[in-house]
């Protein structure tokens, strides 16, 4: 058993709201604080692997379209966070620093998987399971959504490239003609 602190259930109950409160908030923070340059989308992990055919697994899988727009966006707890959720712009530069959130987004959800397994500390091992399952529910969702995502802008961007080849980042469509949320 590891379980080396027991408390009521209450107690724990307390206890589970406030770590978790404070690891996530406290992993978007440091995540948000990462510099640009250290955000590789075509990083190897980043990249779409051949079995999620270019995201489309995702929406076969999971029907996302459905449902991701219910998905509260983190990036507004913070200071110069930047919004992923709605696409306003086929500017490359634009979406060059998407798919660079995206890949903070991505990093941010994996590393607030890993504290779950300090919960076993104050937690039965059935609770501590439970806490598990949060931490996995809770974050591979955003996972999904980003590499659901990402695929999709690096086409996009790869058609406003080709259209306007050599023009650089001056491509900016307006809100009303183009505003989908990825």
């Amino acid at each position: 058993m590891l379980q080396i602190l027991f408390l009521d259930p209450v107690q724990t109950i307390i206890l589970d709201i406030i770590a978790w409160t404070i690891i996530q908030l406290s992993i978007g923070y440091f995540s948000s604080r990462i510099p640009l340059d250290h955000l590789d989308p075509n990083q190897w992990f980043f990249q779409t692997f051949k079995w999620e055919n270019d995201g489309k697994i995702y929406q076969k899988l999971f029907h996302i379209r459905s449902w991701k727009h219910l998905i509260p966006n983190g990036s507004a707890l913070y200071r110069d966070g930047y919004s992923i959720k709605n696409l306003s712009s086929r500017d490359p530069e634009y979406l060059e620093r998407w798919l660079k959130e995206s890949v903070r987004s991505e990093i941010c959800h994996w590393r607030m998987i890993i504290p779950c397994i300090f919960f076993f500390l104050w937690n039965s091992v059935t609770m501590g399971w439970i806490m598990v399952a949060y931490a996995l529910i809770s974050n591979l969702v955003p996972i999904i959504l980003q590499r659901y995502n990402r695929p999709r802008i690096r086409r996009l961007l790869d058609q406003v490239e080709k259209k306007n080849p050599g023009k650089g980042a001056i491509y900016v469509v307006p809100q009303k003609e183009f505003s989908h949320s990825y």
